[in-house]
């Protein structure tokens, strides 16, 4: 393994260390703590191994000048920053981290559900104001609401668990029925028109592809219940941001949880507004994200449904074994183009 070069983006600190500690004596490492982009792909020029979040930029503009890249490994399931059609014309593995802590996403996607069905944040802002007052804040039940599961693997099968203990009535789409839940939970499995129509509140779990970004636009957002309750824990181009801006305001939609934005990475370095290869469509969706960012039924957490100190330990545990089975030759956990 010696003599391989290993560039890492987007890991801070205790992450560097955790990586020198497992791989110091195996690979040549270098850490930089924020994104890969087009204006500093320099820094990446002499890897043979990439290591990322989903905030760095492995596009195919990007790539082609990566010449000597063997195989990147992304700390994240999603690998849609990643252009694998390049990827597979040139060879180069692409690892992800297909299970880092699926109940970890579950649990933030219910904390997000029972903070708005609450209105958690809104008792605790007007407690630490010096107000002792409830009036005003009225919260709704659980129990008896229907739940939408839109995509039922792992994270969808933990929310239905963890939902079920509440008394809500599970429905869910996918196209391949997880069993298990109907037999457990009662999860009865519908068309997601159908879904949308009967669910008090939708909750999206499947991975971002180029079939089914927007798969929540104008369209979908006018089958649904008045009123209905979102949220979105999976991927922000799941969800065409003007269209639940308008449902929001027509009443559509009474309150989204959000996790996750279309364009974050432009959210993340703002500085990217000025950058040449920044386009008119990108800054009309970043500006639509924002607003979703001020909109008073919106609860938006910056991308964090992940980050619990166990999951954090598996991603960079399976990072490792990814980077090592490259160097190797025996690469694992590999995304398939």
């Amino acid at each position: 393994m010696e003599g391989k070069k290993v560039v890492c983006f987007e890991v801070e600190p205790w992450e560097q260390e955790f990586l020198r500690d497992k791989l110091q004596h195996k690979v040549d490492l270098e850490f930089f703590n924020h994104r890969l982009t087009y204006d500093n792909m320099h820094e990446a020029a002499q890897a043979d191994y990439i290591v990322s979040f989903i905030y760095s930029d492995l596009s195919h503009q990007v790539l082609i000048h990566l010449r000597k890249v063997k195989g990147i490994a992304t700390m994240s399931v999603g690998v849609d920053h990643i252009d694998l059609v390049e990827a597979s014309s040139r060879n180069i593995v692409v690892s992800n981290v297909p299970a880092y802590g699926p109940n970890t996403v579950a649990e933030h996607t219910v904390a997000l559900l029972l903070a708005m069905s609450r209105k958690i944040v809104e008792s605790v802002e007007r407690t630490k104001e010096g107000i002792y007052e409830y009036t005003g804040l009225s919260g709704w039940d659980l129990l008896g609401k229907t739940l939408g599961i839109v995509g039922t693997g792992k994270i969808g099968a933990h929310v239905a668990r963890i939902t079920n203990g509440f008394g809500m009535k599970l429905i869910g789409f996918d196209p391949h029925p997880n069993t298990e839940l109907t037999e457990k939970y009662g999860m009865e499995y519908m068309s997601l028109p159908e879904l949308l129509g009967k669910a008090d509140v939708i909750t999206i779990h499947v991975p971002l592809t180029a079939e089914n970004k927007h798969m929540l636009s104008t369209k979908q957002f006018e089958l649904m219940k008045k009123g209905v309750v979102l949220l979105n824990t999976a991927r922000g181009g799941l969800v065409d941001a003007d269209a639940l801006l308008e449902a929001l305001e027509n009443g559509t939609v009474s309150q989204a949880g959000i996790d996750v934005l279309e364009d974050e990475g432009l959210l993340k370095e703002e500085k990217e507004f000025f950058s040449p290869y920044f386009k008119l469509k990108d800054y009309q969706m970043a500006m639509a994200d924002h607003a979703l960012m001020r909109h008073p039924h919106v609860l938006l957490t910056p991308h964090n449904a992940f980050n619990s100190k166990e999951s954090m330990h598996n991603i960079l545990t399976t990072t490792v074994e990814n980077i090592e089975g490259m160097v190797s030759g025996d690469p694992v956990n590999v995304v398939e183009k």
